[in-house]
């Protein structure tokens, strides 16, 4: 079940981020061709997507540390 969960994880946390830069350069394209369509359209045509991965990601994420039994440890403000 570990190795399933982090495989998934590691496939929505690359899917998600190349959405995200997808978006985000396409915008830009948009902003430099004066192409108002352009910077609407990415953020329609990629959005939800990009979005669902994202979600899908962090509840994995979520899921992942009880299976691994992560705690948080204090922080104690000095040099590593």
């Amino acid at each position: 079940m570990k190795r399933l969960t982090m495989v998934l994880f590691k496939i929505g946390l690359v899917l998600f981020l190349v959405l995200g830069v997808s978006v985000v350069l396409a915008q830009a394209a948009g902003l430099v061709a004066g192409s108002p369509g352009l910077v609407s359209g990415a953020v329609s045509a990629l959005g939800l997507a990009m979005t669902v991965a994202a979600g899908v990601t962090g509840l994995l994420g979520f899921v992942m540390s009880y299976l691994f039994h992560w705690t948080a440890q204090p922080d104690d403000g000095g040099e590593d």
